[in-house]
């Protein structure tokens, strides 16, 4: 029997990299889940490091950022995996205004949107 996914709601909205790029510019805030390893290869300048390892690790950092439930928040990793677990987890904790980037750093870099190291 298929999975049918239709059904599920999801309690995140995934964006695209050129909507992502105008909310941070916009001034929303962006957490990128990726290993410390891959921050330092190259990450979104507005970015902060909030890195997924467990859910209760993730988490309890996610919870320590003291962010407004109620203010958006986009979730970056490298393809948008780690992220969608990063929104559904944040979505569970409260947040209220969850986006997933579609395509993550890979999307953003493919556009050539600026990156730090």
């Amino acid at each position: 029997m298929a999975n049918n996914y239709d059904d599920d709601v999801l309690p995140y909205e995934t964006i695209g990299t050129d909507d992502a790029k105008r909310m941070v510019e916009g001034g929303t805030r962006i957490i990128d889940v990726r290993t410390t390893d891959e921050w330092n290869y190259g990450h979104i300048a507005e970015a902060s490091l909030v890195p997924i390892q467990g859910i209760y690790t993730f988490g309890k950092a996610l919870q320590e950022q003291n962010l407004p439930l109620d203010e958006d928040v986009i979730f970056v990793c490298g393809s948008g995996q780690r992220s969608a677990t990063a929104s559904e987890i944040a979505s569970l904790l409260g947040f209220k205004k969850v986006y997933n980037l579609a395509r993550g750093m890979n999307g953003w870099v493919n556009r050539g949107y600026p990156i730090e190291r």
